[in-house]
């Protein structure tokens, strides 16, 4: 291949990147993002991509979670490809990242990887949040 066609390619794939990049920044806050649900409950964050294999694995032992906690801790996601602030914000260096926050909103724990719907549960549980009534 001759050296201005490989050149040509690299800067068009480049201006592509660059144009998915810009198109996908949300520039709201992550609080903004995260405002869903009781603001007076604690809340379980995670912070990952919706293109990313063990953020994936997450969605259902998030949705599992979100039942199980109903009422008692809000479990929230954020997308950092679409939220890059958000990624600032929490100071995301790996995805998933799972945040736990009390109902002030101190930070009580931080994982960085998958993490099973029973090991969120043990964290919750350790910090005293218990599941819901309806699900006992």
């Amino acid at each position: 291949m001759k050296p201005v066609i490989r050149t040509a390619i690299v800067i068009f794939v480049c201006l592509l990147a660059g144009a998915a990049i810009f198109a996908g920044k949300n520039n709201g806050s992550a609080d903004t993002m995260v405002a869903s649900g009781d603001s007076s409950l604690p809340r379980l964050l995670d912070l990952g991509s919706h293109y990313c294999t063990p953020c994936q694995m997450m969605v259902p032992e998030l949705d599992a979670l979100s039942e199980e906690y109903a009422g008692v801790v809000n479990v929230e996601f954020i997308d950092v490809n679409e939220d890059q602030h958000a990624a600032e914000t929490y100071g995301v260096r790996l995805i998933p990242t799972q945040i736990i926050f009390d109902a002030d909103g101190n930070e009580l724990f931080r994982h960085e990887g998958f993490m099973s719907r029973e090991e969120m549960a043990a964290k919750l549980i350790e910090f005293g949040y218990s599941s819901s009534p309806s699900q006992n």
